[in-house]
């Protein structure tokens, strides 16, 4: 019989690269560090510093007519920007970790190997003495999550409340994925028109269409390096709007900075 053929796809790709996984669960050089932090930027911060575009655009379509409502939907920017990135990304999800993998479904996993919540049982006699875990010694934080963990494992309603988040909280990510690009993009083209009043609605979405169809169509190539090609492009934009940032408040107005209060 032949054999099966292989896929070359870039999600099949990205699973067979296991070169990295030393580094789950022990120290990582600097460079390696540095390196997945620029990388990050091309991915993670080209995501989050381009939400901000069209949020103004979709908050006022009738535009701005007060200067308190400008204000206080820009403080409504940063302070998301400042809480849930940093607070709950850095100090919160990058200490939950299955091994060093996250995301929804490895949380769900970490929790599934140190509790029986699957809704169909697979664990087996052995999974319990897996040599990589080592059992702390008894102190209040264990005691809360030796409780936590009876109370999960007696709820049947427990169980599949977790599930069903772990899978709302997925489908949020994929869609999340696929409407920001579209909506950046547009918001982005859309702000020709300014300079453009010549340029059609319909010509902003075929121009739209024809950026997202490259950006979608380099993504085969694998996320590293999409990462690290966009990640320069995105480090100059962050430079340029910050130094016209700069510019506008010392040269118009620094009473915008009140949006901190």
């Amino acid at each position: 019989t032949p054999a099966p053929l292989k896929r070359h796809d870039s999600l099949f790709g990205d699973a067979e690269k296991v070169s990295d996984s030393k580094h789950h669960g022990s120290q990582v050089s600097w460079m390696r560090t540095l390196s997945l932090a620029f990388q990050s930027v091309g991915i993670i911060y080209g995501d989050i510093g381009t939400s901000p575009l069209y949020v103004y655009s979709s908050t006022f379509p009738d535009g701005i007519r007060n200067r308190d409502d400008l204000l206080g939907v820009l403080s409504l920017i940063l302070y998301t920007l400042i809480i849930i990135p940093m607070l709950k990304y850095v100090f919160i999800v990058l200490y939950a970790n299955d091994n060093g993998d996250g995301g929804t479904f490895a949380l769900y996993s970490l929790i599934s190997r140190y509790a029986k919540i699957r809704l169909i049982p697979d664990q087996q006699a052995e999974d319990a003495a897996v040599s990589n875990y080592h059992i702390e010694a008894p102190n209040s934080q264990l005691k809360r999550a030796q409780w936590l963990k009876q109370k999960l494992e007696s709820s049947k309603a427990a169980k599949i409340v977790l599930f069903t988040l772990t899978i709302l909280g997925t489908s949020m990510v994929i869609g999340d994925g696929t409407l920001t690009p579209a909506i950046s993009v547009l918001s982005a083209v859309s702000g020709i028109r300014e300079k453009a009043p010549s340029l059609t609605q319909t010509q902003v979405v075929l121009i739209s269409v024809a950026i997202l169809f490259m950006l979608f169509s380099v993504q085969r190539f694998g996320t590293d390096k999409v990462g690290y090609t966009f990640a320069p492009v995105i480090s100059v934009w962050f430079l340029l709007i910050a130094s016209i940032g700069m510019y506008n408040l010392v040269v118009h107005d620094i009473g915008v900075l009140r949006a901190f209060n």
